[in-house]
């Protein structure tokens, strides 16, 4: 449901502010020299004032990153300046050829159960978010229930296989969401796959896709990270019936999960002012 009260999220809910930078690699002796610089910038972040989490990862075929996430974006700016100087190829964020983006949490998301600090319920919002031009045209989303809550017919647990489309660089995402579920056991998260992995097969093949992970934390926490190129592809595949179900699913009762959340960031200059009123959607919750 709906909320601006972030208190009882987990770490990757409570920030407002994440950068996500990246550098490849054509050689195994630029793969370790790449690792070593990775985790020394990985370690800055951390020790660096308001630093809440952060995930190191890679790309095929040669690209390795971190996304790291900030309270504010005043501490974000500070913990870049004030990184030593053999990290700056890692930190080109304003370049021609940026090495990754900075993005800004909206101030409204989506909190359940145990997580959510206003009443600790768990449900859906009642509409989707509006995209851009639903809200420039005045028209009303559509409503999240509208659609069958059956699980989509022909799918089945496989996991996603990788594109075979070249990988876009991280630096093109304009918006990112992130966001994860308290499941309540090992029977809830494998009938989970059977709605998950159908969904994310979808959202890899959509338009403005770039890139996703996924984060574990005991006992029964999985969560998302998705990053697109505009705000408004981000919001398509809210829309989409597999996410629709899996929404539903989580919400229904507390059988499969006990909380959730979910936080947009978007680039600050691709944004205008946003209503705090309105309601985001991802697939963590």
């Amino acid at each position: 449901m709906r909320s601006t009260d972030f208190s009882l999220a987990p770490p990757q809910g409570r920030a407002r502010a994440m950068v996500v930078v990246e550098r490849s690699f054509d050689s195994a002796a630029d793969a370790r020299r790449a690792r070593g610089a990775r985790r020394d910038l990985a370690t800055h972040f951390a020790d660096s004032p308001g630093f809440l989490w952060q995930k190191s990862y890679g790309r095929p075929p040669r690209t390795l990153g971190v996304a790291s996430y900030f309270s504010t974006r005043d501490e974000l700016d500070h913990a870049l300046v004030t990184a030593p100087a053999r990290l700056e190829p890692w930190l080109r964020l304003g370049d021609a050829h940026p090495t990754g983006r900075i993005l800004e949490a909206e101030p409204s998301g989506y909190t359940n159960g145990v997580w959510r600090a206003e009443d600790g319920r768990m449900g859906h919002i009642e509409r989707f978010t509006p995209t851009s031009v639903e809200a420039g045209r005045g028209a009303e989303p559509p409503r999240v229930d509208a659609a069958s809550t059956e699980r989509p017919s022909g799918q089945g647990p496989t996991k996603p296989r990788e594109s075979k489309r070249p990988a876009r660089p991280i630096a093109d995402a304009q918006a990112m969401f992130v966001g994860a579920t308290k499941y309540t056991g090992p029977a809830a998260l494998i009938a989970l796959a059977r709605i998950y992995y159908p969904m994310i097969a979808r959202m890899m093949t959509m338009r403005g896709y770039i890139w996703f992970t996924t984060y574990y934390e005991f006992p029964f926490t999985l969560g998302t990270l998705a990053f697109f190129e505009r705000r408004d592809d981000l919001l398509a595949f809210a829309r989409m019936p597999g996410h629709r179900h899996l929404m539903q699913w989580i919400t229904k009762d507390t059988r499969n999960g006990t909380g959730g959340y979910i936080r947009l960031h978007v680039a600050p200059e691709a944004t205008a002012p946003l209503d705090a009123s309105l309601d985001v959607t991802g697939p963590g919750s």
